[in-house]
């Protein structure tokens, strides 16, 4: 109806046009009226304009509106024009419906970016953005008061104020990783990612105080080791206590003095015999649980050489591959496709593969259908070697602790394996990481990282 309404009154200004230009032409070539004829021809002049505006109006509109949206000048009101009949109305509603949503989603980015902006400024972790010419765009509270500055511009700024953390932060190694301790002392990480804003691309400085953080784990870890070296001692100290008490009620009670001899009895002498016989033991196992801890303690530095992981598996596998037959447990090895060279030390990944593999044995030894894979594997530049059983898997609270020194989940286990092990990976710069299911079995990776 409104489009009808539109069609009507741009029909009417034609009709009027095609009139007044009769008339015009009859006033030139009949009548000979000249003034009359100019205001005629002025006439229609102004009626060509009025009828090509009024058609136009709409894209004037649009031109309007896309100049509001393109200068962000939002002041402009497109509701009060309606003359032109429902149709514009509709169409100036909705004009006025996109810059509301467009000032909305303003609105609500303008709060989210206030949000970040406070989060950035209170969070504990120092942040630092800097572009491609050295400006620092982005420096919150926390990295200046743990650089101990009041402000930051640029690198060279920063290397006037802060010479060893500019040294630091420019000499970064592969992992984009440091550690970095401030005029205070605060021992602080320093982590750098890159990222790309608008076409330029920035580096992203974290510092971050660990200082807290390690002593806090220190202290867990010193609670967890007295634990267990409290257990361990505990156990085989109580015994020998308490069986030098018994073999002194023993002497006191059972031995006799005859003609100027001790003598004693023959049962009484068997249990003397089996009481030190128990207490030497027990003392054995000390020595040894001693021992233990002093090599868990004392791991020397790695000798790291080439080494290919094909090779390091097979010799690994053949060494233990009697013990497999012997217990009818199935041992699957999946070699990776390609080749994979190793800086490693030999010997003491060697010990660890020895490690992971017996422990996956014993675990399925009893078990019908025993199986143990071994695969190798590379993701870009991690290689991963996995140990997998199919036995009862290790329960939540174990897993928590399964690389805890001497703890164990087996009777007769010293609980160093482990954690040596991974005490290994760790000086090669890897991880082993554990997946677990129970009634599923369990799967130990080695973590490595290719240099």
């Amino acid at each position: 109806m409104g489009f009808n309404r539109f069609r009507i009154f741009v029909l009417i200004r034609v009709i009027v046009l095609f009139v007044t230009v009769a008339v015009f032409v009859y006033l030139l070539f009949f009548d000979q009226k000249y003034v009359t004829t100019v205001v005629t021809g002025f006439l229609i002049i102004f009626e060509v304009f009025e009828l090509f505006n009024y058609i136009e109006s709409t894209n004037k509109k649009l031109t309007r509106f896309f100049d509001a949206i393109k200068y962000n000048d939002f002041n402009m009101s497109f509701t009060h024009d309606n003359k032109l009949g429902k149709t514009f109305k509709a169409l100036n509603l909705a004009f006025k419906d996109v810059i509301d949503a467009i000032l909305e989603e303003r609105k609500k980015s303008e709060q989210s970016f206030q949000q970040l902006r406070v989060v950035v400024e209170n969070i504990g972790t120092g942040i630092i953005a800097i572009n491609e010419t050295g400006e620092v765009k982005l420096i919150n509270r926390s990295a200046l008061h743990l650089l101990q500055l009041e402000s930051l511009r640029s690198l060279d700024d920063l290397r006037q104020k802060a010479l060893n953390f500019h040294f630091t932060i420019t000499h970064l190694n592969s992992s984009k990783r440091a550690a970095y301790k401030n005029e205070k002392g605060q021992e602080l990480v320093i982590l750098e990612t890159m990222y790309k804003l608008g076409g330029e691309l920035y580096r992203l400085i974290a510092l971050q105080d660990i200082k807290a953080e390690l002593q806090a784990k220190e202290l867990e870890a010193w609670q967890n080791l007295t634990k267990v070296l409290r257990h361990e001692i505990m156990n085989s100290i109580a015994p020998i206590s308490s069986l030098t008490s018994t073999l002194s009620e023993v002497l006191k009670e059972d031995v006799i003095k005859k003609n100027g001899l001790n003598t004693i009895e023959d049962e009484s002498l068997e249990d003397l015999t089996e009481g030190l016989s128990t207490i030497s033991s027990r003392s054995e196992g000390l020595i040894n649980f001693v021992n233990a801890y002093r090599d868990y303690t004392n791991l020397p530095e790695p000798d790291k050489r080439p080494t290919d992981v094909k090779s390091l598996v097979q010799n690994t596998t053949a060494l233990l591959k009697n013990d497999f037959l012997k217990a009818n447990v199935a041992l699957e090895v999946i070699h990776a496709e390609t080749p994979i060279q190793l800086n490693i030390d030999y010997q003491l990944i060697e010990q660890v593969l020895i490690n992971i593999l017996k422990n996956a044995l014993e675990v399925v030894e009893n078990k019908e259908n025993a199986k143990v894979k071994l695969e190798t594997s590379v993701h870009g530049e991690l290689v991963t070697v996995s140990i997998s059983d199919n036995g009862a898997g290790i329960t939540p609270e174990a897993t928590e602790k399964i690389f805890m020194p001497f703890f164990s989940t087996k009777n007769r286990g010293s609980g160093i394996g482990l954690s040596l092990s991974k005490q290994i990976m760790q000086l090669h710069g890897g991880d082993i990481q554990l997946e677990t299911e129970l009634g599923k079995g369990a799967t130990f990776k080695m973590v490595f990282h290719q240099e």
